[in-house]
Formats: structure tokens, sequence, C-alpha cells
């Protein structure tokens, strides 16, 4: 759900002209707590049923797919669809699955998500493969929403990736670090190195968000008031977007032909701002400061990485870090 050019703030002169078209529907919570309290499905504002939410690391972020974010303007035309083909050819190296005939993405129907391309064969962006590709992290025009208001919450707090965007993951943070140590030997001018890696770091820090965001729409207004569509395939086939309880958003109104030309596309924001007249769409904010606090609650109602993202990896690592705090168990590597 995050790219490189997403985490890079905009000036503070263009965020202030810049127009809120969710003003109005947007709720600041100062503390976790409250946050959670917005979201709990009990509350009074989500009384009409059949409500998607989407979690973002920040809240100034548009809602637009990954596709349309990455893509560099005129190059590799029919990108989407070759990234798909490359991810069923992976998949099945890696003996994964890919329900529902991985070829049934070619299609002859008439359906609002059926393609043409130049050659005069046709594709659907609603086949399955491209839920489980974008869900993995591969690039397309869909964007992900989910019918839990905590998994959003999940994946707002969840920064690993943000870090990593903003050059503050594990390895660029230990890149420095390195450098640091091996300036401390072998560079004459320590200081100056030292510093200059220091403000590097510095730089990092100050692109973290002020405040994160959960996104919530009303499906049925979704389907009444816009040309956005919800996609909502089975899970029973597909683990992580069972756990996730995972759907995905995509526009069946624009040029086709500009998708495959990698042109300009708009957020869906323009689209959805129609949706704050019925009070379709609300956006949650909470100050960056909390998600620790957040985190914890989270934990408390167990979404954890082992839940949401289930793996015997993300197991193991849960069961060793909960004997650390049952037992002050210490994984040590020995040589």
């Amino acid at each position: 759900m995050l790219h490189k050019a997403e985490a890079v703030h905009m000036s503070a002169e263009t965020e202030k002209n810049k127009k809120d078209l969710f003003k109005d529907v947007t709720i600041s919570c100062e503390t976790a707590r409250e946050f959670l309290d917005n979201l709990d499905l009990t509350h009074p504002r989500w009384s009409r049923q059949n409500w998607i939410f989407r979690g973002q690391n920040d809240a100034r972020w548009q809602l637009m797919p990954s596709l349309y974010r990455t893509w560099e303007r005129g190059t590799n035309p029919g990108l989407e669809l070759a990234l798909i083909r490359l991810f069923i050819s992976n998949a099945n190296l890696a003996n994964l699955p890919i329900p529902n005939n991985s070829l049934g993405y070619y299609s002859d129907a008439f359906k609002p998500t059926v393609r043409e391309l130049s050659a005069g064969a046709r594709y659907d962006f609603s086949h399955v493969v491209f839920a489980i590709a974008q869900h993995s992290g591969v690039p397309t025009r869909l964007l992900d929403f989910t019918h839990s208001p905590l998994v959003a919450a999940y994946f707002a707090v969840d920064t690993t990736n943000l870090f990593k965007a903003i050059g503050m993951g594990s390895d660029q943070l230990a890149e420095y670090f390195r450098q640091c140590a091996h300036c401390l030997v072998e560079e004459e001018d320590v200081i100056a190195k030292v510093t200059e890696l220091a403000y590097k770091v510095q730089g990092c820090y100050e692109l973290l968000p002020d405040e994160i965001a959960v996104w919530a729409v009303h499906a049925q207004d979704l389907g009444d008031y816009t040309t956005i569509k919800l996609l909502e395939h089975p899970f029973t086939e597909i683990l992580p977007l069972r756990m996730q309880k995972g759907v995905f958003l995509c526009d069946t109104d624009f040029e086709e032909l500009d998708v495959q030309q990698g042109k300009d596309w708009p957020s869906f924001d323009k689209k959805l701002a129609i949706l704050v007249e019925t009070k379709g769409i609300f956006k949650l904010t909470m100050p960056y400061t909390q998600i620790e606090a957040l985190h914890d609650l989270l934990t408390l109602h167990r979404y954890s990485p082992a839940v949401v993202k289930p793996s015997y990896e993300a197991v193991a690592k849960q069961t060793v870090a909960a004997a650390y705090e049952i037992f002050g168990y210490t994984n040590k590597t020995t040589e």
C-alpha cells in the first residue's frame, strides 16, 4: 500500500493552498483510544451497514492505486498486463496456486472491468489474479480495502514499508552505522563524515508524517453515485485475503489508452468526494506519535503480524517475542 513518491512531503506552501475535499468528513482523534473507539463498528457513525476501510501511514496521501503512483509516464506500454503474466509465471515456479483459472484474465465478456489491448485481445482486471498480485505487492490499478476497521488500523500503523521508502529501513540504517564505524578507522576527517551521515538520518526523520489515517467508504453509496466499483473475491482459497477480509476498488471510467501509455491518472479522491454529501465517506486521523499506543491496543485485540499476515515465520517471531516477555528468554546466536 506504499511507494517512495508518497513519502516525500509536499512543500509547506503547496500543502497550505491545497483544497481538502474531505474536510467536512474528517474526524480528528487525539489519542489511540479515541481513534479505536471511533472505528468500533458499534459506533453510531456506522449504523448503516456495509462499510469498507483502508489504512494509510500518512493522512496526506491520496487514494491512488499503486500502478498509477509508480509508473513513469510515456514508458513501458502494457506494463500492468506484463506484470500479471510474470506474476503468474513466478507463482507457478513457486508452486503457488492461482484460483479460478490463471488464464481467465483474458476475456471476451462485456463487463465494465474488461479492457481491450491494441492487438484486439481483451483482459479482465476483475479476475482474482489481479487481486492476489496487488495484495502481494505488484502494482496494479486496484486499491486495497478491507471489511475490518481494525485491519485498516493495523496497516495504518505498520510503518515497515514507510521506513524503507524514506530511507529508514533497517538495511539503510545499518549501512549508515557501518559507514560511521568505517570512518572511525579509515577517515581522516571523522567529524565531517559522521556529520554527513547524521544529516542523512535526520533528513529521513523529517519525512515522517504528522498523522496517520483510516478511510471509510460506504459500499452501497459507492455503487450508486460513482464509477468506482467494488471487487470482492471469495476468501476461501486465498489465505491472506481471508485473514485481512480484503476487497478492492477500481475505476471503470477512464481512457484505457492513457493507462497503456502510462499517462497522468487522477486519484480516486475527486470521484469519492461526491460521497461527502451522502455521508458515505469518512477520514479518521490520529497523530503519528500515538502509533505505539495504537499498536498495543490492536495487539490486545489480537491483531498481530502472525494473524494479519499469517506465515510460520511470523508465528515464530511472535513466539520468541512472547517468550522474552514471559521468561526473559533471549535468542542469542552463537558461532
